[in-house]
């Protein structure tokens, strides 16, 4: 090749590479320019980014203190709420709950509802709420407490949904009845005592008076019979039959008529002692032995009271243990003085209360013809009431009785 077809060819490398250098400087140029926009793209999608953060930070922050606040309106709400999912497992149990039931949050969450509640109606199961789609609004039932005792409440029960609409579950809420039922109980035994001061002054002068015929010829019967006559036992159940009649129409006139105590100081602990040997005395004659037990402090315990009164309220009181007893068993008494407040507590271990009579111990001839229905706890109530005490009696059917009286001391 001559000399000028190799400079022609070095010329086209040199212009080749030459376009070459600047191509790839074309390229690098913009290279960068779109290196420095993405920069820009990666700037803002991280402001963006950062922004969504704060905005999910926030969010977050605004459900735990949204979830915070719900959380503390279950907890302070005084009705308890129940929370059962799709399987029938409680899955929240709020404060007042736990207090209503007895039961702790601990021992019911993932349990299943019926392993603690079952309403005799089945119709008030949260299965029945799923299946039927409609809810309870304000009716009663029956809870049975951790420690076996039956609780009255008003409940109502609906469906829970997600936000898609779909079943989630079912919610309870439900609250005390059982002050609600007190007060109906007083109410009905205003009632009760009041119809009975309508009549109780007619039947009593009524009653008494050919009562009190028949007493009369009785005893002459008596006498006329002579001594040894086996009709003589006879005559006697007659008029043992008319004192208790008279007893009943007495008790009957007491629970009507209105009262005012007058009171004076009383030494309780000696009118308790004399009771004690009066009852301890009429049992022996009946029969049974009974241990009785006394817990007295060894200082006088004295209040301002109605003597009488007093003596008639613990003479029922103690009567109704010892008919409680069977042959034999034990009661125990305890008195005892607290600042301003004097406290009696009676013990026994007899056949007890059975629970559908619980409600209605303080009504005039409440009970059954097995308990012997009569007026001896409203007498009692009566009493405690005019002294501005407080009564209260726990009572197990075949585990005894304790009952409980409050006085102030003036």
């Amino acid at each position: 090749m001559s000399s000028v077809g190799l400079q022609n060819q070095k010329i086209e490398q040199i212009y080749s590479l030459t376009q070459a250098v600047e191509y790839f400087t074309n390229a690098t140029n913009e290279f960068q320019v779109s290196y420095g926009k993405l920069e820009e793209q990666v700037s803002k999608l991280n402001l963006e980014l950062e922004e969504k953060n704060k905005e999910l930070q926030s969010s977050l922050k605004e459900t735990d203190s949204l979830k915070n606040y719900l959380d503390n309106i279950l907890t302070s709400m005084n009705a308890g709420v129940i929370c059962i999912d799709l399987k029938n497992k409680i899955t929240m149990f709020n404060c007042a709950a736990e207090e209503l039931t007895g039961y702790s949050r601990s021992s019911v969450l993932n349990k299943t509802y019926h392993s603690f509640f079952n309403p005799e109606n089945k119709e008030f199961y949260p299965e029945k709420i799923v299946e039927s789609g409609k809810q309870i609004v304000h009716q009663q039932k029956n809870i049975t407490r951790s420690d076996g005792n039956v609780l009255p409440v008003n409940f109502s029960m609906c469906l829970l949904q997600s936000d898609q609409g779909d079943q989630i579950g079912v919610v309870e809420v439900f609250e005390d009845l059982s002050e609600i039922r007190k007060l109906e109980n007083e109410i009905h035994q205003i009632k009760t005592l009041s119809a009975l001061g309508e009549m109780a002054g007619d039947v009593a002068h009524e009653i008494r008076n050919p009562l009190g015929a028949i007493a009369g010829f009785g005893a002459l019967l008596e006498r006329d019979l002579g001594y040894g006559d086996p009709r003589q036992r006879l005559v006697r159940k007659i008029l043992e039959a008319v004192g208790n009649m008279d007893k009943i129409i007495g008790n009957l006139v007491f629970l009507a008529r209105p009262i005012t105590p007058n009171k004076r100081k009383l030494n309780l602990k000696l009118m308790l002692n004399d009771i004690i040997e009066t009852v301890l005395f009429q049992t022996n004659e009946d029969g049974k032995k009974i241990n009785l037990v006394r817990k007295f402090p060894n200082y006088p315990v004295e209040l301002m009271a109605d003597p009488q009164l007093f003596q008639q309220m613990f003479l029922h009181i103690f009567r109704n243990s010892v008919e409680s007893l069977e042959e034999s068993g034990e009661i125990e008494i305890e008195l005892t003085k607290i600042e301003d407040k004097v406290y009696i507590i009676l013990v026994d271990n007899g056949r007890g209360i059975p629970n559908y009579m619980k409600e209605n111990i303080y009504n005039p001839f409440s009970g059954d013809k097995s308990r012997k229905p009569g007026l001896g706890l409203s007498i009692v109530k009566k009493i405690v009431d005019l002294h501005k005490g407080v009564i209260k009696i726990d009572s197990n059917e075949h585990k005894g009785t304790k009952l409980y009286l409050e006085f102030l001391v003036n």
